[in-house]
């Protein structure tokens, strides 16, 4: 049961400072990665034992420092205002890494997934060392920005998939996604002003998926979203709940951030029944929707004609 259940049934500030002891104490000492509570100023609350295994630091050296302190000059700005971004905005995780100060004064790079809870004004941290042999597969597949799947986890899965739906007579509906207008947003609010939209719309994506994973980031403002079972129909539902998340404009520094998109979609296997040929298909369909403009979407068919 979440704080805010817990508020709405009426529980006493007491049971609710008790629960959320309960279930932090739990979070950080039985996680096996890197865990850490920080207020909205930035001071360390909290850390797990695991922060002496990577970083060398102590529980006691960690608590009531402030970030900064571990974090190099060139990405302090950077860092700071993803953290401030969450607040402010809808999105309520995001996932960045930098370099982290360890004891020895050697860096090394830490992917951070960030949870704000506003009922606490704290920010909950689950903090993963890319150096760790552990954690190699998952920076391997993964998106570092976004934390999403990468190409090389998207044609790892798509043979199965593609199977699947051919041995239960299912369609499985491939989709390439451009932000379009994306540069501008680089051009005009700066390159961190793009990360932080990037990581926004990943979420707003996963959100329109029955499974989460099936999103991943392909390039720079380019995604790959997978549903199945899912025919002709209900792709074109996804396609217009897919537009409509995009389409929601977000504040970022004070300034307004609005995106389309572009959308080209294959199904498999009838309209391929190969991982390449799919994503040649809907590549294709992707690039005769960009001749139509903003918030465009093309289906492709198995005689590579488009509508």
């Amino acid at each position: 049961m979440d704080i805010r259940t817990l508020i709405e049934e009426g529980a006493s500030g007491e049971q609710i400072v008790r629960m959320f002891s309960i279930e932090r104490y739990a979070w950080m000492t039985l996680s096996y990665d890197m865990v850490i509570v920080l207020d909205t100023e930035g001071n360390i609350v909290a850390v797990n034992t695991a922060w002496q295994r990577a970083s060398g630091h102590s529980q006691e050296t960690l608590t009531g420092k402030y970030l900064l302190e571990f974090i190099d000059f060139e990405n302090r700005e950077r860092i700071l205002a993803s953290f401030q971004h969450l607040i402010i905005s809808n999105a309520a995780t995001t996932t960045f890494a930098f370099p982290f100060r360890c004891a020895d004064g050697e860096f090394k790079r830490f992917n951070w997934n960030v949870l704000y809870s506003p009922d606490f004004e704290v920010f909950f941290c689950t903090v993963k060392d890319l150096s760790d042999v552990n954690n190699i597969r998952h920076v391997a597949y993964h998106d570092t920005l976004t934390g999403l799947p990468n190409r090389l986890y998207l044609s790892e899965i798509l043979p199965d998939l593609i199977a699947s739906a051919k041995q239960h007579n299912e369609s499985l509906a491939f989709l390439l996604l451009d932000l379009h207008e994306f540069k501008q947003i680089n051009d005009t609010l700066g390159h961190h002003a793009g990360d932080i939209l990037l990581q926004v719309m990943a979420e707003r994506l996963r959100q329109c998926l029955t499974n989460p994973e099936y999103c991943a980031r392909l390039g720079s403002a380019k995604f790959a979203l997978l549903q199945t079972p899912c025919d002709r129909g209900e792709a074109l539902r996804l396609v217009q709940e897919i537009i409509a998340a995009v389409n929601q404009p977000e504040e970022i520094n004070g300034n307004e951030a609005h995106v389309g998109a572009i959308l080209g979609i294959a199904l498999a296997p009838s309209d391929a029944d190969t991982p390449t040929a799919i994503m040649e298909l809907a590549d294709h369909a992707l690039e005769a929707a960009r001749r139509g403009g903003e918030n465009s979407a093309v289906f492709a068919d198995s005689a590579g004609t488009f509508e």
